[in-house]
């Protein structure tokens, strides 16, 4: 249909309706162009949305497709560590006396342990007495009682623990783990290497991290004096200098990310699209081209034009007067918001690793608003800041 048939005299053409009441016809497509007689009438689209019922449009945009599996892949440096166990009850035990209970309880007699300690008859005597007061050992055939049998069980606990447990340091992280060293990798990318936050000077201090976390698992409900013994624990560290192997962790789900900032966290930038979109009646397509010299024509001649081209004109004008949408979309996780007011340009922070992203698309349902499209206007690209913890970081 060309420009001069919106000029011949022709039979008026019925508005779309746009009541609310009417109900909506349904057309193979949002934007197929009616060109062939055969679709004359398709172009009378009946819709219960207008394009300026822009609150009844946001309602229903979604996404075009949804995003791209997401997963960041990064590496916290490791170090091999040992956590030594000790406890003050333990301590207040003299050597001697642990000395004695031991060797007791491996079946010495008291002229074996005479000839390994080399202390003399007397000095052995007079602790042998203190044992047998304080109900360690009997009178009568210097053996271990039941309560001796309890002390001497917790003393070959502790000489296991006190040859430390084997664990690994995440200097990321700050905290000690589970040793498992088929999962390390040593050869990786220096730009995903998490930077050290270890201040090997603290580590000389007791129950360093979560070194005592992990060294009281090792006080099971069976464990003689359970109770006494793990309120009295304390642990030592040794950390080794030297990172020679890395952890590989993932990040799949941004949106377990903080706003703040918190203890053992990565600073990501996670891209955000701001879209701006005009809605369009997508029967009017074919006849773009010409709307602007229908409208010179019509502002000279206006009873030349068509009840066609008039009624092109009105829905143009229409569509120029609806408010836009703006919607912020995140490029990842794909959830779709109002404007925020807390996305920024892409950071100059180099400490902030910047994710990256393909754009996204919004529509509109076409079985809720036929007749009706999205036109992309404008498109910023910005950034979400946010801090992802560590312990949400798959391994």
């Amino acid at each position: 249909m060309g420009l001069f048939d919106f000029f011949k005299k022709t039979e008026p053409i019925k508005a779309p309706q746009v009541s609310r009441s009417s109900s909506p016809i349904k057309h193979e497509t949002e934007q197929s162009p009616m060109n062939s007689p055969k679709n004359e009438k398709a172009e009378e689209i009946k819709s219960s949305i207008r394009v300026a019922d822009t609150v009844e449009l946001e309602r229903m945009i979604r996404l075009a497709s949804r995003p791209e599996e997401f997963e960041m892949v990064l590496y916290c440096p490791v170090r091999n560590a040992r956590i030594y166990c000790h406890s003050v009850l333990i301590d207040k035990l003299g050597d001697l006396t642990k000395f004695i209970i031991k060797s007791i309880s491996k079946g010495r007699t008291i002229e074996e342990i005479n000839n390994l300690t080399r202390m003399g008859n007397n000095t052995i005597s007079e602790e042998l007495d203190y044992l047998i007061r304080g109900g360690i050992i009997s009178s009568d055939n210097y053996t271990l009682t039941d309560l001796g049998n309890q002390y001497g069980k917790l003393l070959e606990l502790f000489d296991r623990l006190s040859n430390g447990i084997d664990v690994a340091f995440n200097t990321f992280a700050d905290e000690f783990e589970t040793l498992e060293e088929e999962t390390y990798e040593q050869d990786v990318s220096g730009e995903y290497i998490l930077k050290s936050r270890f201040i090997p000077a603290l580590a000389r201090n007791d129950n360093y991290a979560n070194s005592l976390q992990i060294a009281l698992k090792e006080i099971v409900s069976d464990t003689p004096f359970c109770s006494a013994i793990r309120k009295s624990l304390y642990t030592t560290v040794k950390i080794e200098r030297e990172e020679k192997k890395y952890k590989k962790v993932f990040i799949r789900d941004v949106s377990k990310g903080f706003a703040t900032e918190i203890d053992q966290c990565v600073k990501i930038a996670v891209p955000c699209d701001r879209i701006t979109y005009r809605p369009r009646y997508a029967w009017i397509d074919p006849y773009r081209d010409a709307v602007s010299e229908m409208t010179t024509i019509g502002q000279k001649h206006e009873e030349l034009l068509s009840a066609k081209a008039q009624l092109i004109m009105n829905m143009v004008q229409q569509e120029d007067e609806a408010e836009t949408i703006i919607k912020d979309v995140n490029a990842i996780s794909g959830t779709i918001d109002r404007v925020r007011d807390n996305l920024i340009m892409i950071p100059d922070d180099k400490s902030i690793f910047i994710l990256d992203s393909q754009p996204v698309h919004l529509i509109i349902d076409s079985e809720k608003c036929q007749g009706i499209y999205l036109e992309e206007v404008q498109r910023e690209h910005l950034y979400l800041i946010c801090y992802y913890p560590y312990r949400r970081m798959e391994a």
